[in-house]
């Protein structure tokens, strides 16, 4: 019993340290492109272009590129996590 419990306790530390760092990455700026994006959440280029129409996603042009910010990915994965409170 004694062993699960430290094995629970390991588990949560990593998944707590996962969490920092996915909380620190979110605070600097880094931008994701299209194919990025399309490659990370495994959506075509139309439903990247309806997400963009329908202001799902925030995006900025830059010259010919489109950019999307990463805290948003992050911060919208970190609110989708499951007992995040006991984080």
């Amino acid at each position: 019993m004694k062993a699960n419990h430290k094995v629970l306790e390991t588990k949560i530390e990593e998944l707590s340290k996962i969490v920092q760092d996915l909380q620190e990455q979110s605070s600097s700026q880094i931008w994701y492109d299209n194919s990025d994006i399309k490659r990370l959440f495994n959506i075509s280029e139309s439903t990247l272009t309806r997400y963009r129409k329908e202001k799902k996603i925030p995006f900025t042009r830059l010259g010919g590129r489109i950019l999307y910010p990463k805290v948003f990915f992050t911060n919208s994965l970190m609110e989708k996590l499951e007992n995040k409170h006991l984080l």
